[in-house]
């Protein structure tokens, strides 16, 4: 007969965050290609959430728990497709943006650009950009019918008094299936 297989349960691994470049030109650079608005990238930058990567000079967007620590990083090569999550990152403490009205509105992004590209397109109508909170979900899946709410938003919920969810996700299946 075949011997049992033994698993062990895998120890959490560390997170730590890739170390940061001295500069983020090149980031800058390539987010400004994509459209996003300087005044977004310099609040990014100055909050920490975005900053250029040492090694590979990628851009890293980073999540904070409610003590402002650092909890999850997000990693996305300015040269190719090139993306993933920071090991040991925490889901549940995705990219975030506080809104500056203690507002109960929540606008929910499928994934950071989204999120980034819709506070420029706020400053183009000459709109306060943070006025709402905003959060990227870090991608969405097809979900089974039985399962839970993604982690950033679960996470959120149980944190804020929200009336109003704005879904600002992709027009394609997953994101449809996604809203639903």
């Amino acid at each position: 007969p075949p011997k049992p297989k033994i698993t062990t349960a895998k120890k959490p691994q560390e997170f730590i965050l890739p170390e940061r470049n001295d500069g983020n030109d090149l980031v800058r650079g390539y987010l400004r290609k994509r459209g996003i608005d300087n005044r977004i990238l310099d609040y990014c930058i100055n909050t920490k959430r975005l900053y250029e990567d040492k090694d590979f000079h990628n851009a890293v967007f980073v999540g904070f728990d409610e003590k402002r620590e650092p909890k999850f990083a997000s990693v996305r090569s300015i040269y190719t497709n090139f993306r993933m999550d920071v090991a040991g990152s925490d889901k549940r403490f995705s990219f975030f943006i506080p809104g500056n009205e203690s507002g109960d509105t929540l606008h929910l992004f499928e994934a950071v650009i989204d999120l980034l590209s819709y506070g420029t397109l706020e400053l183009m109508k000459n709109r306060d950009w943070k006025r709402e909170d905003m959060l990227s979900l870090g991608g969405v899946y097809i979900m089974r019918e039985d399962s839970d709410l993604p982690l950033p938003l679960k996470q959120y919920l149980n944190n804020h008094s929200v009336k109003n969810i704005v879904l600002h996700f992709d027009n394609d299946t997953i994101g449809i299936t996604a809203a639903e």
